[in-house]
């Protein structure tokens, strides 16, 4: 059976205003990539091996300014696959939770639960023809 949309997902984004800045955190492929992004520019970047799954990832960068502001980005994740990854921001000595953001576009609508997704159906569909012919 189809994960139900919103239970087990294999990208975050985490996000937080600091000073005027932007700063977010997305991870892809089951947070075998993280990459941290201040304004919409990337500023880190890390990859970790399939076999070697730490349970956090920290990324270090500065906020621009005069002088530039340094500051650390946590990735902790759970012991289980079900559960979410959580996210902190250090800056000055202080601790900032960074929350979690959605990954579908606002005004979109989820598939509903239950369903493929349309390309896992197309590329099974791909499969299949390839077999036959």
């Amino acid at each position: 059976m189809w994960p139900r949309w919103g239970s087990v997902s294999r990208a975050h984004r985490f996000h937080l205003e600091v000073d005027g800045h932007s700063v977010t955190v997305q991870t892809r492929h089951a947070a075998r990539e993280t990459e941290l992004l201040v304004d919409g520019k990337v500023v880190g970047y890390q990859r970790i091996p399939t076999r070697h799954r730490p349970s956090a990832i920290v990324l270090t960068a500065e906020l621009p300014g005069d002088p530039p502001k340094p500051f650390a980005v946590a990735l902790h994740s759970r012991g289980s696959a079900e559960d979410a990854p959580t996210c902190a921001l250090e800056i000055a000595g202080r601790r900032h939770a960074m929350s979690e953001s959605p990954l579908i576009r606002p005004g979109t609508v989820p598939p509903a639960a239950g369903r493929p997704a349309l390309r896992s159906a197309r590329s099974l569909l791909r499969r299949t023809l390839r077999r036959l012919v």
